[in-house]
């Protein structure tokens, strides 16, 4: 929640626990408990004063008891798993007796996807010709674990193109993921020149007629690299046989890959890539030589490693080399080399997950794969390389006032319902109250807070993800989209959404694309708040929009002049698939424009009592004739109003948006109703005690700069 009002606090508490708990919440007193502890035994009776050793043996023991409700307290401490801990349909409550598994108050057990590893494993670095690939002052200070020795599962090689993880096993210290050895450390080279894209579009990136073809088993593309990084390059050549990969956005800023790297010319300044990729490599609209900011590093060198804390997996070794940022003897230090979940709720229904930390998983945290009623309340899942929790198919499933943070890939990820029944059947599942923040870490595209039916990448698609609840989550620290779209009936509302699109442009706090598909609609999203991104988008239709209702939301982007639309709608196939424009009551606030209405229906829907503040184009007006979009007049519904200067806010500056009594706003609109700002965000429940610290999340950016991003720019936004 904004932090300004603390004294709605209780009541939105209680009115919020009323709606989504009443059907899982767990009675005062159980009729059963089981006691885990990490010093248990599990040939113990499970009691308080014996308590087991492994949540395994309490799952067996609730199974055998057949009492409901039971409670399996889980004493603070950690708990590793060689496998998922899985519940089924034989672990199920019911609708009045749940079966609960939780930490004792304020005191989380850890349980851990990794496996820990013992100071004794790493070993000092003796090999003459792999000390000589170290830099002097790093010798003695860079160990190595042998995968063989270890019997590492997923030791490489990676893949010559891959978009994901690339499949290896991962490294963490003290709980926090260990990043791979790249180069340069922040941020990326660019290209000089494309001197061969290996497919896609040669010119004109409008004319497909003008496409380079392939035939089956050519080498990818050709660049030349600039001279200040002639060097490194060089160094680069020596180690093709170890395997040398790049990874970067080669085309646009909407698609990131690594490729294999085949040769190297130190002589030309030239790279060659082993495969082609889909399109050819070079900016996708200055072909074919690019445009010189095709941004890349070099990842998982030896050669590389120079900070603490850094880490390369030679695949040709068989060893990882860590450079650890303190003594290991007194480190926890783990590998991440189990691609399955961490808990699995498969098929099982009516149960808790409460108070649990789940941590330091190579693939995702938390999975509920059918079933229906779970609950996920106050849990924290962190450090996972692949989304934090995973609701797939089921009814009613609840992810509430969670932490989520430091993930490979995003959040929340939902599925479920069914799109072509007649009525349709929604999955219900809600994702409330949640804290949300640093994801993307490891693919940093498409992988948003909340994924709700989108699946595709740059090339649109969805899944299905009907009737579902995205509801008070504060969301923020992302190169790319905060939630991503698609599918039917769900709602999104008092969200708020903040320094996303860090590295990529051409996205949204909110997102969707759909040109053919034709597989959403109905979505609701009212009395969100967007802000703080220079380079994103804030509600952002890309091509179809049927059934878009918004209401009441705030984009605040203070945008950099060059891109950032509060409210963008685009053109799509509107001319088969006529669609009008449900628009009211929006507030856009220091956006390179603020509302960008793109429709075949001008006349049918409603465009009222929205404003824009302080744009540099506040509204733009387009019809679709012909199939092509062009300019047209004003055909709001009903009054909008434009401002250049504050219209009445409580402290803009300080991103308080409620309005003033007197404000003018409300004399020049006298429909415009006052959004409630106040509920917007994190509340205090049950399960999450206290709000983020203002100063931490620094919404206003004292701390964290406004983002460049690539600088790559869009020409296909119209």
């Amino acid at each position: 929640m904004i932090p300004l009002f603390p004294f709605l606090i209780r009541r939105l508490a209680a009115v919020c626990a009323g709606w989504l708990l009443c059907a899982t919440v767990a009675p005062a007193v159980a009729a059963v408990d089981f006691h885990v502890a990490p010093a248990g035994s599990d040939t113990a009776d499970g009691s308080k004063a014996h308590p087991f050793a492994t949540l395994e043996r309490a799952r067996d023991a609730v199974r055998a008891s057949k009492e409901r409700p039971a409670t399996v307290w889980i004493a603070p401490g950690d708990y590793s798993f060689a496998k998922p801990f899985e519940l089924t349909a034989v672990d199920s409550g019911n609708a009045a007796q749940p079966i609960v598994y939780r930490g004792e108050e304020g005191r989380a057990p850890r349980l851990l996807g990794g496996r820990k590893l013992a100071a004794s494993d790493f070993k000092p670095v003796t090999d003459p010709a792999t000390l000589a690939r170290i830099p002097e002052s790093l010798r003695g200070k860079i160990v190595a674990l042998d995968m063989k020795a270890l019997g590492v599962a997923h030791a490489g090689p990676y893949p010559d193109v891959f978009s994901d993880t690339g499949g290896i096993a991962d490294l963490c210290y003290h709980g926090q993921r260990r990043p791979l050895s790249r180069f340069p450390k922040q941020g990326y080279m660019t290209f000089k020149r494309v001197l061969y894209t290996a497919g896609g579009p040669q010119g004109n990136w409008r004319n497909a007629n003008n496409t380079q073809h392939l035939p089956p088993g050519s080498t990818g593309g050709i660049f030349e690299y600039r001279p200040e990084f002639q060097e490194k390059h060089a160094l680069w050549a020596t180690q093709l046989e170890r395997g040398v990969w790049f990874r970067g956005y080669w085309r646009v800023t909407w698609e990131n890959s690594a490729l294999r790297v085949l040769a190297i010319d130190p002589v030309a300044h030239t790279a060659t890539f082993a495969k082609p990729i889909p399109n050819g490599i070079g900016n996708k609209y200055t072909r074919p030589e690019g445009n010189g900011r095709e941004s890349y590093c070099a990842i998982n060198l030896l050669e590389e490693i120079a900070e603490p804390g850094e880490w390369a997996m030679d695949f040709k070794d068989g060893k990882i080399y860590f450079y650890p940022p303190g003594p290991l003897e007194k480190a926890e230090v783990q590998l991440l080399d189990r691609t399955e979940p961490v808990i699995h709720l498969n098929g099982a229904s009516h149960l808790v997950l409460r108070g649990l930390t789940v941590e330091n998983a190579l693939g995702d945290g938390i999975t509920v794969t059918g079933g229906s009623n779970n609950l996920i309340a106050g849990c924290t899942v962190r450090t996972v390389d692949r989304y934090a929790v995973v609701l797939n198919g089921g009814q009613n499933h609840t992810v509430l006032s969670s932490d989520l943070s430091h993930l490979g890939c995003g959040g929340v990820w939902l599925g479920g319902g069914d799109d072509q029944a007649e009525p349709r059947i929604p999955a219900g599942h809600k994702v409330v109250n949640n804290h949300i923040h640093d994801f993307s870490e490891l693919v940093p595209v498409y992988t948003p807070g909340v994924n709700c039916g989108f699946t595709g990448g740059g090339n649109g698609g969805h899944h299905t993800a009907v009737g579902m609840l995205v509801a008070h989550n504060l969301i923020h620290d992302t190169p790319h989209g905060g939630v991503l779209f698609g599918s039917m009936d769900s709602v999104f509302e008092y969200n708020e959404i903040f320094r996303f699109c860090m590295t990529s442009n051409d996205l949204g706090a909110f997102y969707a694309y759909d040109l053919i598909n034709r597989k959403f609609g109905n979505i609701t999203f009212r009395y969100n708040f967007m802000h703080s991104s220079a380079i994103g988008d804030g509600i952002y239709f890309d091509h179809d929009h049927p059934d878009m209702h918004l209401q009441g939301n705030i984009a605040c982007l203070k945008s950099d002049g060059k891109r950032g639309t509060g409210f963008l709608y685009k053109i799509g196939s509107q001319a088969k698939f006529p669609q009008g424009i449900d628009c009211t009551n929006n507030l856009s606030i220091q956006n390179k424009v603020g509302f960008e209405f793109v429709s075949v229906l001008p006349n049918q829907g409603r465009i009222e009592n929205n404003v824009a503040v302080a744009c540099k184009t506040p509204m733009t007006w387009r019809e679709v004739r012909d199939g092509k979009s062009v300019t047209a007049p004003d055909y709001a519904s009903g009054k909008n109003m434009v401002y250049t200067d504050d219209p009445g806010f409580v402290n803009a500056a300080a991103l308080d948006f409620r309005l003033k009594p007197d404000a003018q706003l409300l004399r020049d609109l006298p429909g415009f109703e006052p959004i409630p700002v106040e509920k917007i965000g994190l509340y205090v429940d049950e399960y999450r005690k206290t709000l983020p610290d203002p100063a931490e999340l620094d919404r206003e950016g004292k701390q964290h700069p406004p983002s460049p991003g690539l600088g790559y720019d869009i020409l296909d936004r119209q």
